[in-house]
């Protein structure tokens, strides 16, 4: 049982081992390449007749040890559509051989190479032969043929496939004409068709050698012969003399004498395309005659594909209807000068009518024409008043023997005249007017059917309307408003004819604005100036047509003119150098149609304070430890509000803000004997802040303070002999100081006098320095010269900043006058001990001025200067 077994299943498992074996020497062969190639020595010319030998070559490389069969295919065509030889051998190479080759021979060439179970293919060579295409043969079938039959079509040729067969057929002597292409591999082609009643009798073919331009010749043409089956079909109508509404109408439609027993053509009659009876041999359609029965007839007889065709015009008469009448336009919308078309129409009726058209109620008609049609139009050409009035037409014709004949209604026929091109006029002749005056324009059409409406446009923008009734000209009120009121105005006119408006010529005035109130305002919208300060005014209007002068006055004193053609602001820049600047400004806008003045501005000017004066009370500097002092502080210049404030020793101590020009007071108590440092005070407003002069307080002591007033003078007394030869030679150095302080006082005088003059001449006063004077003697010089520069180095010791303090004008300056002479009310205090010393100075202790009161000018030839009272407390410490 075993073996048996094994005997079933060994060649199933050997059968594996096999196909492995043969897989194995396959995969051994490798086919490289493959090339076919021709003897000829040019492919492209190759002379008909000549042999061709076409050579497929391999490169493949078999195993030594392995023999393999090599198979060699040759094809033509660029598809591989022929295959020529198949050729198996053990060489690497094969050839096929074309004898005596034709053109048909000309094409795509290529070969294949098959070895074991590889395949690889060669690029197509293309070979070209000269020469003629045989002649095909064309053969048909069957050649006697009956409507209906289909025959078939076979051409022939001896050339080489593949090759495109052509057929041609011949209708009615005509050239060929090609119908059908036919490409085929093999030396013959065919082409079946159905024989119809306009099918070609006529057929003849040729062929095409493909990728060349060469064919053949046609073929001899062959004739088939087709035989009719039955005879066309006869279509009879009853009544036969003419068909009236209501007749009996009978249509029949048969075939006779057919030839063949054994067809039985199928018999249709159709009315224009609805098939209305149809039967075997006869057909018949019987009906009452209507108007709508009116049409083409067709009798068709069909067996098998054979048709044929019998074609009737049926005409069923009918009387005409009562006619209709329009008018195009509609009677109450004819124009004149446009075309007028009347319509008479019929709803039925048999051809031809006759149209008749009448205007009123006169027996000869305006217009007659027959047509076949239930429709005739009268054109008027250009129609106009004359032809307003009423219309209506007849329509006739023929029935039964007797003329049938409708008359319309009437139609009213109302001309309108379109109006004519208005004209527009003012009622003033001005071309400039001024905002607020009211202008009439004037509007009138000659022509045209009342009424007449007539609209005012400006400048394209409607603005109203007027209906006439009559041929009274409109009236439009306009009241300019604004300068848009200007521009050019139309007029239009136009009545119920729609889309016949006409428009009149333009008419143009200009609309000029006055000028408004303009406003005057400073460009910063501040009137508080500085002097000496450039202050820019802006002059606006906000309406006024250009252009606009704008005049700046200050008190009705014209300053400044601009004249701008824009709607911005003028400028107008002015210095205010003196108070009487401060004056009213007004500017006036002027456009000459009228002008304006602005509003009023005025400018507060605001001086910087001067050099504040600090002096106490009771003019004195000596106090007590615990002491109550005043201080009074006062500047001569100044906008108020002014602050005081009161310094010791750099430290603030109170502030005062006035707005009087009083001196402000200021308590202090001396507690210590640091509060006799030095005093000042400050004056600030919104522009300026200046420091006063200094003031420093002289602290008396109790009894023990006479001691020490002893015992100073002894020690002073020792050191005398010592210091003689300092003073000796300090009184050198005074001198010089006395000649550059004359030199500082004559500078001193020379820009005052030029910038500001004398008190008499400007009448202003104004503060410099005044300082401490250390020298032995003073003269009438020194008197004078009691004002010192900021910054000269001398041994003065400031106590304020005071300038332009002069000596009133004399004959001449008398050495040994007393200072009181030299001042307005100049008050002098002396020491006991040279009470009665004539000259400015005492040689000892000098001249201590307490006070020196500039209120007013004494000088009798001199006026009374402008402006604030000027006061001045000029305090001097005792000069040492």
């Amino acid at each position: 049982m075993a073996t048996k077994m094994l005997k079933i299943i060994f060649p199933f498992l050997m059968l594996p081992l096999i196909q492995m074996n043969q897989s194995g020497v396959q995969k051994d062969v490798t086919i490289n390449t493959v090339e076919i190639k021709t003897d000829a020595t040019d492919d492209e010319n190759i002379q008909e007749g000549s042999n061709i030998t076409l050579t497929c070559s391999a490169n493949i490389i078999i195993p030594p040890d392995q023999r393999s069969q090599i198979l060699h295919l040759f094809y033509k065509g660029e598809k591989k559509d022929i295959l020529l030889q198949n050729a198996s051998s053990n060489g690497l190479s094969s050839k096929y051989i074309l004898q005596s080759a034709r053109a048909s021979h000309s094409g795509y060439y290529s070969c294949v190479v098959e070895a074991g179970s590889k395949r690889k293919e060669s690029d197509t060579t293309f070979i070209t032969v000269k020469g003629n295409l045989q002649t095909p043969r064309l053969t048909i079938h069957p050649m006697n043929v009956t409507l209906g039959d289909s025959i078939e079509l076979c051409c022939t040729s001896e050339e080489i496939p593949p090759l495109t067969f052509i057929f041609y057929k011949y209708k009615d002597g005509q050239k060929p004409q090609r119908f059908s292409d036919v490409k085929s591999n093999n030396k013959s082609a065919m082409h079946q068709l159905k024989v119809a009643v306009n099918t070609e009798k006529a057929y003849s073919c040729k062929v095409e050698v493909n990728g060349i331009s060469a064919h053949s010749e046609n073929s001899q043409m062959v004739q088939i012969t087709v035989r009719d089956p039955f005879p066309d079909p006869i279509i009879k109508i009853e009544p036969s003399k003419g068909i009236f509404e209501g007749d009996n109408l009978t249509i029949k439609c048969v075939v006779h004498f057919i030839l063949f027993p054994d067809i039985q053509p199928e018999i249709t009659i159709v009315k224009d395309i609805t098939s209305i009876a149809t039967n075997a041999t006869v057909a018949v359609f019987t009906k009452k005659a209507t108007a709508n029965d009116t049409g083409e007839y067709k009798c068709m007889a069909q067996w098998n594909d054979a048709l044929k065709i019998t074609k009737r015009h049926v005409i069923v008469k009918v009387p005409v209807s009562e006619p209709t009448l329009k008018s195009t336009p509609t009677g109450d919308n004819v124009v004149a000068g446009e075309t007028l078309n009347l319509s008479c129409a019929v709803l039925k009726g048999t051809y031809p009518i006759t149209y008749n058209f009448y205007k009123a109620t006169s027996e000869a008609p305006l217009h007659q024409i027959t047509l076949n049609a239930t429709e005739a139009v009268h054109r008027i050409i250009s129609v106009n008043i004359e032809n307003q009035g009423r219309y209506s037409c007849e329509a006739s014709n023929t029935a039964n023997q007797i003329n049938r004949t409708e008359r319309s209604q009437y139609v009213n026929i109302s001309v309108k005249v379109p109006v004519s091109n208005p004209t527009i006029k003012c009622n003033s002749l001005k071309g400039v007017y001024k905002t607020g005056e009211l202008v009439t324009l004037l509007c009138q059409s000659t022509t045209g059917t009342l009424p007449i409406t007539y609209s005012l446009f400006l400048n394209k923008r409607f603005i109203y309307s007027v209906t006439r009734s009559n041929r009274e000209p409109a009236a439009f009120n306009v009241l300019i408003n604004e300068t848009k009121d200007g521009g050019e105005y139309k007029c239009k006119a136009e009545n119920e004819i729609p889309d016949l408006f006409k428009y009149s010529e333009g008419m143009n005035f200009t609309v000029k604005v006055p000028v408004s109130t303009p406003l005057l305002y400073p460009l910063l919208n501040s009137t508080e100036v500085k002097l000496g300060e450039t202050v820019a005014l802006h002059c606006i209007t906000s309406a006024g047509t250009p252009p606009i002068t704008y005049t700046l006055y200050r008190n009705q004193s014209s300053l400044q003119t601009v004249s701008t053609m824009q709607a911005i602001p003028t400028a107008f820049n002015i210095t205010i150098e003196t108070m009487k600047h401060s004056g009213e400004y007004r500017c006036e806008a002027d456009n000459q149609i009228s002008s304006q003045w602005s509003n009023r501005i005025s400018f507060h000017i605001l001086i910087p304070v001067s050099t504040p004066l600090l002096y106490p009370l009771l003019n004195s500097t000596e106090v007590k430890l615990g002491e109550t002092v005043t201080l009074h502080c006062i500047t001569s210049t100044g906008t108020p509000p002014i602050t005081y404030t009161l310094y010791r020793n750099q430290s603030s101590l109170q502030t005062v803000s006035t707005m009087q020009a009083i001196p402000t007071v200021f308590n202090i108590t001396i507690e210590t004997v640091e509060h006799s440092g030095e005093y000042r005070c400050e004056a600030e407003n919104q522009i300026s802040s200046q420091r006063s002069n200094g003031i420093s307080f002289h602290i008396l002591y109790t009894s023990w303070w006479l001691y020490i007033t002893v015992l100073v003078p002894l020690v002073l007394i020792a050191t005398a002999a010592v210091l003689a030869f300092g003073l000796r030679r300090q009184c050198k150095n005074n001198k010089d100081i006395r000649q550059a302080d004359e030199s500082d006082e004559i500078r001193q005088r020379e820009p005052s006098q030029n910038n500001q003059g004398s008190l008499k001449e400007s009448m202003e006063v104004v503060y410099s320095k005044i300082g401490k004077i250390i020298r032995p003697k003073l003269n009438q010089v020194d008197c004078d010269t009691l004002i010192e520069q900021p910054g000269t180095d001398s041994d003065w010791n400031h106590e304020g900043d005071y300038t332009n303090i002069v000596l009133p004008k004399g004959n001449g300056i008398d050495p040994e006058s007393d200072c009181e002479g030299d001042y307005t009310n100049v008050t002098s205090k002396r020491k006991a001990a040279n009470a009665d010393s004539d000259s400015c100075s005492d040689e000892s202790d000098g001249v201590h001025y307490i006070q020196i009161d500039l209120a007013a000018l004494q000088t009798q030839n001199m006026s009374q200067p402008e402006g604030p009272t000027i006061y001045a407390s000029i305090a001097l410490n005792k000069l040492r």
